[in-house]
């Protein structure tokens, strides 16, 4: 990842995604411009007006508008967005609930956030149509990456072979520890796992996406272990808050 600072916001791109400047994308880190925390997750205690104001910052420094949610559930389905979609959630009760992925061909910005799960944007350059995916351990044993993958191709009649991957910073194989691994999950991801019971989730997502037809060069993986760093939320550390994984489409 590529760390960058503008109006005292740092944020985090991908090189992967940096020959397409129609895509304007960010990993928002956990602190905002005064040097505090702040997050991007409607939540009970918090006001919705300040989760607000952090999402306009977020989105001013890419120059995109308040971008489209979704209630993250921790499943594989995709909310597929239509042309005429403006919708802009300001209010926690607005948000699209029972998604994990969103898929626009359209332009509309797109937000997820996270906190030890896997925040992925996928992108075809040739039409512009982008995903952004929530992957957690629950997610990742119903392949939303693949579904959300394929439902793209197939929606859109794209060959994924054509399609850019990359995820942000998400719990790493040093601390994926699973000790009821042989309940929670399949027998196919024990492969992934290391003598300690901590599984690659990295690994496990590639798999998934050259699965759905990607090449592997055209993936991306920041290589960063949100409870091992300070830079981002990680609810294994306890952390209450999400950071944003934020991408939009604008004209050029």
């Amino acid at each position: 990842m590529i760390k960058n600072v503008k109006d005292r916001i740092e944020y985090y791109t991908f090189g992967l995604l940096a020959p397409y400047p129609e895509l304007r994308h960010a990993v928002m880190g956990r602190r905002g411009p005064d040097g505090e925390d702040w997050g991007f997750s409607y939540r009970e205690g918090v006001d919705p007006g300040k989760i607000n104001a952090n999402i306009d910052a977020a989105v001013g420094v890419l120059g995109l508008g308040f971008p489209v949610q979704v209630g993250q559930v921790h499943g594989d389905k995709p909310l597929i967005l239509a042309p005429a979609d403006a919708y802009r959630p300001r209010r926690p009760e607005d948000v699209y609930q029972g998604f994990d992925a969103i898929i626009s061909g359209f332009g509309q910005s797109l937000m997820i956030k996270v906190a030890d799960c896997q925040g992925l944007i996928v992108y075809d350059p040739g039409s512009r149509v982008l995903a952004l995916i929530h992957s957690g351990w629950r997610g990742s044993v119903q392949n939303v990456i693949g579904q959300t993958v394929r439902n793209m191709a197939r929606t859109f009649r794209l060959d994924p072979a054509n399609f850019l991957a990359c995820c942000s910073p998400s719990l790493g194989p040093c601390h994926a520890e699973f000790v009821n691994y042989r309940t929670e999950l399949p027998e196919a991801f024990w492969a992934f796992k290391d003598d300690r019971d901590r599984f690659d989730f990295t690994a496990i997502s590639r798999r998934q996406l050259t699965g759905a037809g990607l090449k592997d060069d055209n993936v991306e993986f920041s290589g960063v272990c949100t409870r091992c760093s300070e830079d981002f939320y990680s609810y294994r550390r306890g952390d209450s808050g999400r950071f944003a994984i934020i991408a939009g489409v604008v004209a050029q």
